[in-house]
């Protein structure tokens, strides 16, 4: 017996390790994958449940190995699997994994000649292929959706299905049509897969996916205990990233909710490490879903075996591009909701080793707030910011409240997030340090002098211009007062 695992000495073991080459498989893969082959014998029999037997809802912990749970059954139930991805970079992903295993899949997308889409077809058809890849939005085609309700469908697989709830809702409507495609094509299994989903997500995946039909839930613990919690507070958040890559263990990712901003905060990054000496300063990329699919797959093949690298990424990137090593992932800009952050936090130490998940807030996040579309964008970004700035309760404890879980209590003995470890401060770090400098040189100098001088601080690798931002905030928010009286007009104090 392996510990906490399940040792081999069935045929599904065999199949596991005949085509995967892995000697166990964790109890949650084969309860899943025993309940799909299950499901399967018994619509090839014509006498399932489909209100029951069919129909699954799993949460797994992202590096739990979900994916393995629908693709050793695709291989070898009757019939084909279609898997339905939210992003073109986890389709290429999976398609390049099968591919490395001997497997053939093929992916449909937008943009395929009528010469590729004719192969695909052909080798759906004649059994070379029973592995689809597709997105919900080319599955809405009049003439794919056509096509396949010809073909024998027997499994839709939707992984990453709390994107029903975050993106159908907003700016992916074809999310809201996934229960139309599985009644137009009518298999008999369908499983919904996702690492983190609260109860409100849980509700709209059963509204939007299963409509009307029953959905049996197998919900695994999504703490990932290898993880290190922390959230620091920063008025300048592209400084702050830069200190904390060089104080932490690369490879690492860094977060940003927009597609210009990981590309400023890449160039920014690599221009900083040049001139700081750093020599790893020509391994720092950035990725999003505006990158010609060439530029993609070259970026995604120089991340996979490289331990210097960092990735600057939006979203794009959170979804299970697959690197076991990540060290530490870093949330430029705060995650729009919890499901979304542990998603994306959970890039880090997929092969189980220690690694750090670092939430930076600060005065930006007001911005996101009004931007915020509806009031539930705005609730669940604000519980995320609440979670940042707390410093009392333990942060791992409260990610997984905000999800309905109950943890009982259980935290790592060592190393679990800043607040255990009485290292968290909800202050703003560049704050205080600023207001004892004003203390003690008050109404000496103007903001244009204080920045000058505070430029050259020894602690804080910064130029005037960045030093006159954060005065700016200061001012601003009243905790610095610039006076208006002879003979100190001008002069800063502290308010």
């Amino acid at each position: 017996m392996i510990e906490n695992n399940v040792e081999i000495a069935d045929p599904l073991s065999e199949a596991v390790k005949n085509l995967f080459g892995l000697s166990y498989l964790f109890p949650y893969q084969r309860l899943v994958i025993t309940n799909i082959m299950e499901a399967a014998q018994s619509a090839k029999e014509e006498c399932s449940d489909r209100e029951t037997s069919g129909r699954q809802i799993v949460i797994l912990p992202t590096g739990a190995g979900k994916s393995l749970c629908f693709q050793l059954p695709a291989m070898l139930i009757e019939g084909l699997t279609l898997v339905i991805y939210p992003i073109l970079s986890l389709m290429a992903d999976q398609q390049r994994r099968l591919h490395e295993r001997g497997f053939s899949p093929v992916t449909i997308r937008g943009g395929q000649s009528k010469e590729e889409r004719d192969e695909i077809w052909r080798k759906l058809e004649s059994g070379q292929s029973k592995f689809i890849i597709a997105n919900p939005e080319v599955l809405l085609t009049p003439q794919v959706k056509e096509r396949l309700e010809k073909i024998k469908i027997m499994h839709i697989v939707i992984d990453e299905a709390h994107c029903v709830s975050e993106w159908g809702e907003s700016f992916r409507p074809s999310y809201l049509e996934i229960g139309s495609i599985i009644n137009s094509l009518n298999p008999p299994l369908v499983t919904a897969f996702t690492a983190t989903a609260s109860a409100p997500v849980l509700e709209k995946i059963r509204t939007y996916i299963f409509g009307d039909s029953s959905a049996c839930q197998i919900v695994g613990n999504p703490d990932r205990p290898n993880i290190y919690y922390s959230a620091k507070g920063c008025i300048n958040r592209n400084l702050a990233v830069r200190d904390l890559l060089i104080k932490h263990s690369r490879p690492a990712i860094v977060f940003c909710s927009s597609r210009p901003g990981t590309e400023k905060l890449a160039r920014y990054l690599s221009n900083e490490m040049k001139e700081m000496g750093y020599d790893w300063y020509n391994e720092i990329r950035f990725y999003h879903a505006g990158l010609s699919r060439e530029e993609k797959t070259e970026t995604e093949k120089w991340l996979l075996h490289n331990s210097k690298a960092v990735l600057c990424s939006t979203c794009a990137f959170g979804m299970g591009v697959d690197k076991a090593d990540v060290r530490t992932v870093i949330h430029r800009d705060c995650a729009p909701s919890v499901e979304a952050y542990l998603q994306e936090s959970g890039r880090a130490g997929r092969d189980g080793e220690q690694s750090i998940a670092i939430l930076l807030w600060g005065p930006e996040d007001e911005t996101a707030l009004k931007r915020a579309k509806t009031d539930a964008d705005r609730a669940r970004l604000s519980a995320l910011l609440n979670y940042a700035r707390d410093t009392e309760h333990c942060r791992r404890h409260s990610l997984l409240t905000m999800l309905n879980y109950d943890s009982g209590g259980e935290v790592p003995e060592k190393i679990c997030c800043d607040v255990c470890e009485k290292e968290a401060d909800n202050n703003l770090r560049e704050e205080l340090s600023i207001l004892n400098f004003f203390r003690k040189n008050k109404r000496r100098f103007t903001q244009d002098q204080g920045a000058s001088i505070l430029a050259e601080s020894k602690t804080l690798r910064w130029g005037q211009e960045e030093a006159s931002q954060v005065l700016d905030y200061l001012l601003k928010t009243k905790k610095l007062r610039r006076l208006n009286y002879f003979p100190w007009k001008g002069k800063i104090s502290v308010f």
